[in-house]
């Protein structure tokens, strides 16, 4: 970006002031607020690229900072955010304005500032690029403070999603121990105060820890017990292979816990099916079983939705199974007609809502899907592959697939 003179004729008055903490506030609250056009006539910038943006607005700020503390400004002066409790400091460190974070520190800004407040109450959980945490750490920002939920940093940025952030600490524990860390993550997760965020929540269940990090894993049957009464499943072919004993895998876990559910969760059933959907080894006869059990329990007395169940579950699915065998393929749309008479009649007992589908791609058209119409679109595309209909029980199974579905049905369900 070729160089740029910025001009405060405009606002000199104003910055002359900065010694009125209402009369800063307001400046930098109205600055912060303006369109990038407006901002930029107001400092005397005509001409820029459109990629030059975000560097121009941090150059403007980082020289407004410098001229309002050369008139007496206090920069740790809390008056941003929602409760304006935010210093200035948090505020650009959230809009990842690197030179205004640099110039705030070099003046003195305190890295370490905490509002205790329950979302990122300091300028390092507020941070989401991971240069910026590492400057406000060497400048003194402590990633053990706690904010009002008793969350690190770390377990806000994980729980948040906010993978580049939360990876930063996978990288850099040559200087921050990781341990903490992690308990950290545990018991927030065991607390009934800390919600997690589902697409983040099978990185919680298994951190994905670079090689030779040492460290004592925290994951259990209590852990998961949490996740699964929070209806959460691990995503990951990883996590649900993890053994937490000789014999007990997760997936083994998850898969008792199914088994022994009173009633049922359209999230536990989607969860389980999607998680089935990931290779063999989560698909044998005890797996079938097991869903096909679950889709004969009791239905609650009521539903208490945990948000919209994901589309890109049921995609995933799709393109898994599609890749299947014709013997194996015919043994899930088999499950599938199943799945969707009994997905059919819940919906029209427990209505809609707790089986919506939310399409992250489109947020507008949020109720546009369900459980029922993403698993007949499955169910039809791939009955296609195995040339048979719809209308499942109707149709001739193919001879080539006569002897591979009998083999796997045991000896006794066999009638002459």
């Amino acid at each position: 970006m070729s160089a740029v003179t910025l001009h405060f004729e405009n606002i000199q008055g104003r910055i002359a002031r900065a010694r009125e903490l209402s009369e800063t506030r307001d400046l930098l609250a109205e600055l912060l607020a303006m369109s990038d056009f407006r901002l930029f006539s107001l400092c005397g910038v005509t001409r820029y690229a459109p990629q030059d943006v975000h560097n121009l607005r941090d150059r403007i700020f980082s020289r407004l900072v410098l001229e309002l503390t050369r008139n007496g400004w206090n920069c740790d002066s809390a008056s941003f955010g929602i409760g304006r409790r935010d210093t200035l400091l948090m505020e650009v460190a959230r809009r990842g304005l690197p030179l205004t974070v640099t110039r705030l520190l070099e003046m003195g800004a305190n890295a370490d500032y905490n509002t205790r407040g329950y979302g990122d109450s300091t300028a390092l959980m507020a941070a989401r690029d991971p240069e910026i945490m590492k400057k406000l750490i060497r400048y003194g920002a402590n990633p053990m403070g706690l904010n009002a939920y008793g969350q690190m940093d770390f377990t806000y940025k994980l729980l948040r999603g906010f993978v580049p952030g939360a990876r930063f600490y996978f990288y850099n524990t040559g200087k921050i121990p990781f341990q903490p860390l992690l308990n950290n993550l545990r018991e927030c997760l065991l607390s009934r105060e800390s919600v997690p965020y589902d697409s983040m929540y099978p990185l919680c269940l298994l951190p994905v820890v670079p090689s030779g990090v040492p460290y004592r894993n925290i994951i259990d049957k209590r852990l998961i017990d949490a996740m699964f009464d929070k209806q959460f499943f691990p995503s990951s072919s990883e996590a649900l292979s993890f053994h937490l004993k000789e014999g007990l895998s997760v997936w083994n876990y998850l898969r008792f816990r199914m088994g022994d559910a009173i009633s049922v969760s359209p999230a536990h059933f989607v969860a389980f099916l999607s998680c089935m959907a990931r290779g063999e080894a989560f698909s044998t006869p005890a797996d079938f079983s097991c869903i096909e059990s679950y889709l004969e329990k009791p239905l609650p007395r009521e539903v208490l939705p945990r948000g919209g169940i994901s589309k890109s579950l049921f995609i995933h699915m799709l393109f898994s199974l599609a890749n299947l065998p014709p013997p194996r393929l015919l043994r899930w749309l088999l499950l599938l007609g199943r799945a969707v008479r009994r997905v059919a009649l819940w919906m029209d007992i427990l209505g809609e809502e707790a089986f919506q589908v939310v399409n992250a791609a489109f947020p507008a058209a949020r109720k546009s899907s369900h459980v029922l119409q993403e698993l007949s679109s499955i169910q039809s595309l791939l009955s296609m592959r195995v040339n048979v209909t719809d209308s499942f029980g109707e149709f001739q199974i193919p001879e080539e697939l006569r002897a591979p579905v009998l083999t796997e049905m045991p000896l006794d369900g066999l009638t002459s």
